[in-house]
């Protein structure tokens, strides 16, 4: 990892991971713990439930249509909900949806979303975060198989935001954006 003070690059110095043996897949997760990225909720209606889960795995793919797209670990809670739903919600979290973000990181938390006071649940739509970052929902346009993971790319119809800072996840835990370090 590169660090320096960001005005002078002569001052970068380049900071090693740690070694983790043969093991490749560790050594891949720990590398891709140094990148910093924004973290949202995924959401979908399954036989008439919100089902969802956290992804970090999130970038912007077109602006003509307009698409996003994400990854989801094929053993994840609610792969089988997304993957053969049509539409999805995208929920980008700010620095004050710590606790949402927390709840839709760990499986064994799932009877705890989807709280009336902090979701809008339409029926038959996906539920959308009332205090999300910026909030989107679109038509599942592809699935593609990608190893452990599939890649869902999703034609967005519906956006909205507003202003505050992102979460941010950065060495495996949640950090505010001023806070990465």
């Amino acid at each position: 990892m590169v660090k320096g003070d960001g005005l002078n690059p002569t001052m970068m110095q380049v900071e090693q991971l740690p070694e983790t043996g043969n093991n490749t897949s560790m050594s891949f997760l720990d590398a891709m713990a140094c990148l910093a990225t924004g973290v949202a909720v995924v959401a979908c209606v399954d036989s008439g439930h919100p089902k969802g889960l956290l992804v970090s795995s999130l970038t912007p793919l077109s602006v003509d249509p307009p698409s996003m797209l994400f990854c989801i670990r094929k053993a994840a809670y609610c792969y089988a909900a997304l993957s053969s739903s049509d539409r999805c919600s995208i929920a980008i979290l700010s620095e004050a949806d710590q606790i949402e973000a927390e709840r839709f990181s760990r499986a064994d938390r799932f009877k705890e979303r989807f709280d009336s006071a902090s979701w809008i649940l339409p029926y038959g739509q996906p539920p959308e975060l009332k205090g999300a970052l910026i909030s989107m929902s679109g038509n599942i346009d592809k699935v593609i198989d990608a190893g452990t993971h599939d890649i869902f790319i999703v034609n967005i119809d519906s956006i909205k935001g507003r202003s505050a800072d992102p979460l941010v996840y950065f060495k495996r835990r949640f950090q505010k954006l001023a806070n990465v370090a």
